[in-house]
């Protein structure tokens, strides 16, 4: 197993984002070309977070290949962005009303047209950053 939070976070890190980042086809697993899988285990205690991350392991169906992070969904809009960050205007499990800025991976021509519209959409976050707009 691969220790998402070890020396190789970075490359990890990079290798969940490119997983992520092809809407629409499935994972490949970088490793042997497999298809991978998404597994969430357990809630992980995080006070500062308005939400719930999830330990999540990213494993290849044919090899070892298998990466760990936190993640979770947050349904919101855009508030503000710039090409590092986004400012997500969403609701806590609890329904207060929560203010979230993440760094991102996500294109300038998406953030640009969800800031316009205001139009309530699902982020998936992975490891404090946010890697793909779901819905």
């Amino acid at each position: 197993m691969t220790d998402f939070y070890g020396t190789s976070y970075k490359k990890n890190m990079r290798i969940l984002i490119d997983m992520w980042k092809k809407t629409g086809e499935p994972m490949i697993c970088p490793q042997c070309g497999g298809s991978m899988t998404i597994v969430q285990i357990e809630p992980v205690q995080d006070i500062e977070n308005a939400y719930v991350p999830y330990r999540t392991v990213v494993e290849c169906n044919s090899c070892s290949f298998k990466v760990e992070a936190e993640s979770f969904t947050i349904l919101g809009s855009i508030k503000d962005f710039d090409a590092e960050h986004v400012e997500i205007g969403s609701w806590s499990p609890s329904g207060s009303r929560v203010l979230s800025k993440y760094k991102h991976i996500l294109s300038y021509d998406l953030l640009k047209e969800l800031k316009k519209t205001g139009e309530l959409v699902e982020f998936l976050i992975v490891d404090k950053q946010v890697v793909q707009v779901i819905g």
